[in-house]
């Protein structure tokens, strides 16, 4: 009964060995070309071993920006996406619309008009538990009457928050 099991472990750390053999065999085998180079250079301080030792230290480099990159503290572009996605935070465009036209919600489908007006355009992260108007800051401009806030997604989709007078 032991006999079997310190077989089946290993046959098991064998197994895992060999994976991980597979995976990072480049990276093991650069280093250790980088060390033995390294060591041999000190010897015989051979030009011949710059290349050797240029090659294997910058594949040891990649791999370990390629690594660190996975397990970053700082998530990468992909990351963020999936934890948007699971998240109540989502980044939106906030456009502060200031203008002294009160009829701008009946024109503000019109592009030339839209761009005629004062735009103020800033990148925020709302949350969807909070409520959303509250997270805008109003800021006052006295030259103005009225002061607009639209709301633009990742998909340049615009949504019409609230107007201040």
């Amino acid at each position: 009964m032991e006999r079997e099991q310190i077989e089946t472990i290993k046959l098991t750390i064998l197994k895992n060995l060999k994976v991980f053999w597979n995976e990072h065999w480049l990276p093991i085998f650069s280093l250790i070309v980088l060390v033995v180079s390294c060591q041999l250079f000190n010897w015989t301080h051979s030009g011949f071993l710059y290349l050797p030792m240029f090659v294997s230290g910058w594949l040891v480099v990649m791999f370990a920006l390629k690594y660190k990159s996975e397990n970053s503290i700082f998530p990468s572009k992909k990351a963020t996406k999936n934890m948007q996605k699971n998240s109540s935070y989502e980044m939106y465009t906030v456009l502060r619309v200031y203008t002294n036209d009160p009829n701008f919600q009946e024109y503000m489908q019109n592009q030339e008009y839209f761009h005629s007006q004062h735009i103020q355009m800033e990148n925020r992260v709302m949350d969807h538990n909070l409520d959303i108007e509250s997270q805008i800051i109003f800021i006052r401009k006295t030259e103005f009457a009225f002061c607009y806030h639209l709301l633009m997604d990742q998909k340049n989709e615009m949504y019409f928050i609230g107007e201040y007078v």
